[in-house]
């Protein structure tokens, strides 16, 4: 008993502490400077969808002064193209209007199956260029990328000088989603091991049987889809904890109310003795009561002490 409360707070205490240290890792992209003559491309993390897998991003272009007019405004056409997203579509913002934040769906390389380890990856690669036509031309580029998103590690490559607009972005589970994730399993197993010592027990009669206790398992089995259901990050039917946990937990917990209906019928209550109608007459009982004293015998006589009558003396006449 003091070893699982332990256990208990063992754990509490380091998926809070992971919670607090690492729920959520940012991205600082360092000073945004755009090129003399280009467009700098920030790219900011708004959500993650890890079943499709993408990530929502806020896309926002700063113009360097030379392809500005006095209103701020981009003097050309300007035309971005970020590379990979779900449209795989040019962004366009016409002239005399400011550069508005656009949002897109960028995608990532990863697999949802490996749930919580799973991780992405991705190499957004990013182009401006200015006019229309055969008028156009490219402008130097440069990329960054910045934001959080709770419950995930996001993460980019070393920035290289010479790749431009080239940058790689990763993302992966916090230890504190891992933690999460792993808890609830451990808790999905503890429930047929539980059923298993109750049903066990009630068999071999080492507990008095009560039919609660079936519907108690019952629950324990209705509990478990709920229970899986919470999983963080919603890991699609089939994956791998599905296989090797929640479909053995559904077993384990049907055999167990198994086990418990066979405890039922194998275990019967002794009728109890009829009782005596309140009306009815007792037999009489010809034994004598145990109670009753026996009735004296007689004693014998006891011997007479008076000295016998000798009668009247020899030649006496009678009167």
């Amino acid at each position: 008993m003091v070893a699982g409360v332990a256990a208990f707070l063992a754990l509490y205490a380091g998926l809070a502490i992971a919670y607090l240290a690492n729920g959520s890792q940012s991205v600082d992209p360092g000073d945004i400077d755009p090129p003399e003559g280009g467009a700098a491309v920030l790219v900011t993390a708004r959500g993650i969808n890890a079943a499709t897998p993408e990530m929502d991003v806020d896309v926002e272009v700063l113009l360097s002064d030379g392809l500005l007019n006095g209103d701020g405004n981009p003097k050309e056409q300007l035309t971005l193209t970020i590379e990979p997203t779900l449209d795989d579509a040019d962004i366009i913002w016409p002239t005399d209007r400011r550069v508005q934040v656009r949002s897109e769906k960028v995608t990532f390389v990863g697999d949802i199956q490996d749930w919580p380890f799973d991780q992405y990856a991705s190499q957004l690669i990013a182009a401006a260029w200015v006019g229309t036509g055969a008028d156009f031309r490219y402008v130097d580029t440069a990329l960054y990328f910045q934001g959080s998103v709770q419950g995930w590690h996001l993460a980019t490559g070393a920035a290289d000088p010479s790749a431009g607009a080239l940058l790689d972005v990763g993302f992966q589970r916090s230890i504190a989603i891992m933690l999460f994730g792993l808890s609830l399993v451990v808790v999905l197993i503890m429930l047929p091991v539980t059923c298993w010592i109750v049903g066990l027990k009630l068999y071999r009669e080492d507990r008095l049987f009560e039919a609660g206790f079936l519907g108690w398992m019952a629950a324990m089995l209705f509990a478990t889809i709920p229970i899986r259901n919470f999983f963080p990050g919603s890991p699609p039917p089939g994956s791998w904890v599905d296989v090797l946990v929640t479909l053995w937990v559904v077993v384990a917990l049907t055999m167990a109310l198994v086990i418990g209906m066979a405890a039922f019928i194998r275990h019967r209550r002794p009728n109890p003795a009829p009782s005596t109608p309140s009306g009815a007459e007792r037999p009489a009982s010809t034994a004598p009561s145990p109670t009753a004293p026996s009735p004296a015998a007689p004693s014998p006589a006891a011997p007479s002490h008076t000295a016998p009558n000798p009668g009247p003396p020899a030649g006496a006449a009678p009167g």
